[in-house]
């Protein structure tokens, strides 16, 4: 896995990327949207939102938590955020308007800045649920948290 160290310094070349047409606006407001204040992408967000205000002081950032990839999406397309956090099959589904992963339509407003990270979704079981592999999930409930993360 990378660390989280390697993901900073992933979330600072975008944040460098971005500059150059935010530097020379006064008064623009940047809102990052992250996912829960639990999870990765929200430190991710205060950080890049920290370096976009250190880079650019005419700029002001803010952080949104939210409910992950799927709401920080459509979230864009209705441009009430700058720039999100967000799972790369999410984004795929969005592209393609997949209404059963939560896109009511095609979102063509998004446009991709940088992968930050590879993103592993790890699957565990309690020792006591005899589930040992994949095929011993079926019939099984699973929980992926809030509804429609993106995973």
């Amino acid at each position: 896995m990378v660390s989280l160290r390697n993901a900073l310094g992933c979330v600072l070349v975008a944040a460098t990327a971005m500059a150059a047409p935010l530097a020379s606006a006064a008064d623009t407001f940047v809102n990052v949207l992250t996912g829960g204040t639990s999870g990765v992408y929200y430190p991710l967000g205060v950080a890049l939102a920290n370096v976009i205000g250190k880079a650019m002081p005419s700029v002001k950032t803010s952080v949104q938590a939210t409910k992950a990839s799927v709401e920080n999406l459509n979230l864009l397309q209705a441009g009430r955020g700058e720039i999100a956090f967000t799972l790369g099959d999410s984004l795929s589904d969005a592209w393609k308007g997949n209404e059963e992963a939560g896109f009511k339509a095609p979102l063509n407003k998004l446009r991709g800045i940088a992968a930050i990270y590879p993103n592993y979704i790890p699957i565990v079981a309690h020792p006591d649920s005899g589930i040992k592999s994949i095929p011993d999930l079926k019939r099984k409930k699973v929980s992926f948290g809030a509804p429609k993360p993106g995973t």
